[in-house]
């Protein structure tokens, strides 16, 4: 990807359906939540993120509910939500398992791309990505597969071994380094997605309101110009907040599969 080639901006959904503590949903707000939704997608946004953990199973739920059929989804696999409290499971079954139960609530018969959600490094020599990545081929439920990266320097040289290029690496914008020539070089294989690119708010708290569409745009090309991501993934906790930023470049779909 050419560094002066916009990302596509993915909306995420962590908090647009209730927030999940481990225990219970807070703030379940289903008007809002299809307010948010309409408003993402009548801004010209078609492109968002969740998990089966967001709002345990309603931010999937919402969506499959309230998205247009032209826009697309991704979801991840690794955290198992039908027990009395979710547990981590990173094996093929479990990821498999997950992943159907992610279409079903999506109402959907497949996902864009399916990422398997920030394993620890300690666990990712046990991570069978290359089975998944065939059930995904094979049963046409993702078009790609990917990971969902904690700590990429020590992640990734696990990872680039075992993850079919073409994949998606997300990483979070923070534990990304300019200056680590490594962990770019492994970078070049897959698309990589950036996320947390405002580190949870911090970079926007202070900005006064009508300068923040400046200063999202002021970091997404920050952001661009030093790793040529993508996409960016983008986390606004309501409809207003919304306006603060634009669907920018068109996700690239050549890769049909990450095989």
């Amino acid at each position: 990807m050419n560094a002066s080639t916009q990302p596509a901006v993915v909306v995420g959904t962590m908090a647009t359906s209730g927030f999940f503590d481990s225990v219970m949903v807070l703030g379940r707000d289903p008007d809002a939540a299809r307010r948010f939704l309409d408003t993402a997608t009548a801004r010209g946004f078609d492109l968002f993120d969740t998990a089966p953990i967001y709002g345990r199973g309603f931010a999937e739920r919402d969506l499959g509910a309230w998205l247009p059929s032209h826009a697309r989804v991704w979801t991840k696999v690794g955290v198992d939500i039908d027990q009395p409290l979710p547990r981590l499971d990173y094996s093929l079954d479990g990821m498999i398992r997950s992943l159907s139960g992610s279409l079903a609530r999506l109402g959907r018969d497949s996902v864009s791309v399916a990422m398997v959600h920030n394993p620890i490094p300690s666990v990712l020599e046990n991570v069978d990505l290359a089975g998944f990545a065939e059930h995904c081929r094979r049963t046409g439920a993702s078009e790609l597969i990917g990971v969902s990266v904690l700590g990429p320097e020590q992640s990734l040289p696990l990872l680039a071994p075992r993850l079919p290029p073409g994949s998606v690496v997300m990483c979070e914008a923070e534990q990304l380094r300019a200056d680590d020539r490594a962990t770019r070089s492994l970078l070049s294989d897959y698309r990589l997605v950036i996320r947390s690119i405002l580190a949870h708010g911090a970079l926007i708290r202070e900005v006064p309101e009508a300068g923040r569409a400046a200063a999202v745009q002021f970091r997404i090309d920050e952001l661009t110009a030093a790793y040529a991501p993508e996409a960016v993934v983008i986390g606004p906790r309501t409809a207003a907040q919304l306006a603060d930023y634009r669907p920018l470049g068109a996700w690239q779909r050549e890769t049909a599969h990450a095989s």
